[in-house]
């Protein structure tokens, strides 16, 4: 027998940052630490985020940084990249997804974001958000996770997409944590899964 990082040899695990953030930042380093250890490949899905161009010119940024039919591979997103995991599922057909605080701007979502939200991204960036719903009949595993000090309406978000998945599935309310990837209760959440990988 192999050693485990033999057997994961070239896997990767395709990561998308949340919305102004990029996967240097701090909230990211210990959750990339734990994928490496456990022998995966990291590859940083590059966005540069702009509130000045409309959210789907960074569905397409990611669509085209992630190859189709990645069978043996792992996507994980948190908050509007793990929006953007969930679009883009019908066609990576990754092995699984990591949905990490997944962001409640799908169109049934909308008419319960605060005016003042819809105010601060302005129209062209909230302007593609009304033809996105979260994909139905996607296969593959999926593992969700939410703090439990999170928006409410991402709390509702999180539940939702994970009712509507249809491969397998793991839900996990994150204890004592809000909408950060960083807290180490979430890291730990996260990084056990993948150790069992």
């Amino acid at each position: 027998m192999g050693s485990i990082h033999a057997m994961k040899e070239g896997r990767k695990f395709y990561i998308i940052p949340g919305l102004g953030e990029s996967t240097r930042a701090q909230n990211y380093r210990e959750i990339i630490k734990g994928i490496r250890a456990s022998g995966f490949d990291i590859v940083p899905i590059n966005l540069e985020w702009d509130l000045d161009v409309p959210f789907s010119e960074f569905v397409k940024k990611a669509d085209k940084q992630i190859p189709n039919n990645i069978a043996e591979d792992y996507i994980l997103g948190f908050s509007f990249g793990a929006y953007i995991a969930a679009l883009l599922a019908p066609k990576k057909k990754a092995c699984g997804y990591f949905f990490c605080s997944i962001s409640p701007y799908f169109k049934d979502d909308l008419q319960y974001i605060p005016q003042e939200t819809k105010d601060y991204f302005g129209t062209t960036f909230m302007s593609s958000f009304k033809k996105y719903s979260f994909p139905e009949n996607v296969s593959g595993n999926a593992w969700f996770f939410i703090g439990d000090k999170d928006w409410e309406i991402a709390q509702e978000r999180a539940r939702d997409s994970y009712n509507k998945w249809r491969g397998g599935k793991e839900m996990f309310i994150v204890k004592g944590a809000g909408h950060e990837l960083k807290d180490p209760n979430y890291t730990k959440e996260v990084l056990n899964v993948i150790k069992k990988l």
